[in-house]
C-alpha cells in the first residue's frame, strides 16, 4: 500500500497521517494491501475537505468529504470509499462469465476404410459458419452442401440444431 499526501492550506502533521492511516485499516480488511491513495486535505474559511483517491487494479475511486473537522472529514471520506469498494468486490463477485456464442463450428470429416479404435483419421477439416436461417432454409442450404452438413441456429426457437 503506498499512500501519497497532498496539503493545500493544511500542514500534514505526523498526527494527522498516523490518525489518516489508522483508519485505513478497514479498506485493508476488504482489499488487502494491494492498492494505492493520493489524499488532499484542504482548508478554506471554514471548510475542511478530504479527497482520497483509491487506485485499485483496474478501478479508481473516489471520497470526497466536506466538514468544520479535518478528522471529521478524513471519517467520511473513508467510509465512502469503503462502500464504494463493497459495490466494486460485490460487482465483480456477482458478474457471470459466459462464453461468447460461437460464430463458426469446425466440421471434421473422417476418412472412410479400415478403421482402428484408437486412431481416427481427419480428412477434411472446415469452419463452417452459425447462421441463423428457419427450418426451410436450412434444408434448402443443405441440398446446395458439399459437406453433406448444414449447421445452423433457429431464430425462431433461439437454439442450435
Amino acid at each position: 500500500m503506498h499512500i501519497d499526501f497532498t496539503g493545500r492550506q493544511v500542514e500534514i502533521s505526523p498526527d494527522l497521517r498516523n490518525y489518516t492511516q489508522d483508519r485505513l485499516k478497514k479498506l485493508i480488511r476488504l482489499l488487502g494491501d494491494t492498492f494505492g491513495l493520493h489524499v488532499i486535505l484542504t482548508a478554506e474559511k471554514h471548510r475542511r475537505t478530504a479527497e482520497i483517491t483509491l487506485k485499485f487494479r483496474n478501478h479508481t475511486v473516489v471520497g470526497v468529504e466536506e466538514t468544520a473537522d479535518i478528522q471529521l472529514s478524513i471519517n467520511g471520506a473513508i467510509d465512502k470509499l469503503a462502500r464504494q469498494s463493497v459495490k466494486l468486490i460485490e460487482r465483480r463477485r456477482s458478474t457471470k462469465r459466459r462464453s461468447k456464442p460461437t460464430a463458426a463450428v469446425v466440421l471434421n470429416i473422417l476418412g472412410d476404410g479400415r478403421v482402428d479404435h484408437d486412431e481416427h483419421r481427419i480428412v477434411q477439416s472446415e469452419h463452417v459458419p452459425l447462421k441463423p436461417m428457419t427450418l426451410e432454409e436450412a434444408v434448402e442450404a443443405l441440398d446446395r452442401s458439399r459437406a453433406g452438413a448444414v449447421v445452423f441456429r433457429n431464430p425462431i426457437a433461439n437454439a442450435s440444431m
